[in-house]
């Protein structure tokens, strides 16, 4: 059961996901319950096998095939968006309606950083318009050394 602080931190995640069951005609079962809570808590690029070794760590008796339906269940809900980054691992993050980030990936240690610049955004935009598009979504990667391993 989410505790008291993840639930007032997600309560957006929780009713969304909520909704999407009830339209979907599925339950909120325990087990889902357990990975979604501690997806939650977990870092923000999260992978399948580090959740799994999370929620087996706490003594749950939850499969790495439920990790995996779970997670995509919440790529479908368009809650949580999926990555592939340099190291070919997909790892998972919150999709907060309504938000919008980039990533930068060390190719040596595997650090992904998040930011956000308006005036990156605002050039894809004029980009897309110059050559006739309409910009629906965008994913931003950039690959390089991290300051730390740059200087190892």
């Amino acid at each position: 059961m989410p505790t008291s602080a993840n639930r007032k931190n997600f309560t957006w995640f929780w009713d969304a996901l909520n909704a999407y069951l009830s339209r979907q005609q599925l339950k909120q079962t325990k087990q889902r319950r357990i990975v979604v809570t501690h997806f939650l808590k977990m870092a923000k690029h999260v992978d399948a096998e580090d959740l799994y070794r999370k929620v087996r760590s706490e003594g749950h008796k939850i499969g790495l095939a439920t990790i995996y339906r779970t997670l995509n269940l919440l790529k479908d809900t368009g809650l949580v968006d999926q990555h592939s980054f340099s190291d070919g691992r997909a790892v998972f993050e919150i999709s907060k309606p309504g938000t919008h980030h980039d990533h930068l990936v060390c190719t040596v240690c595997g650090r992904i950083e998040e930011f956000e610049n308006q005036e990156i955004e605002e050039l894809q935009n004029k980009i897309a318009i110059e050559r006739g598009y309409s910009l629906s979504s965008h994913r931003l990667e950039l690959y390089g050394k991290c300051g730390v391993c740059r200087l190892s």
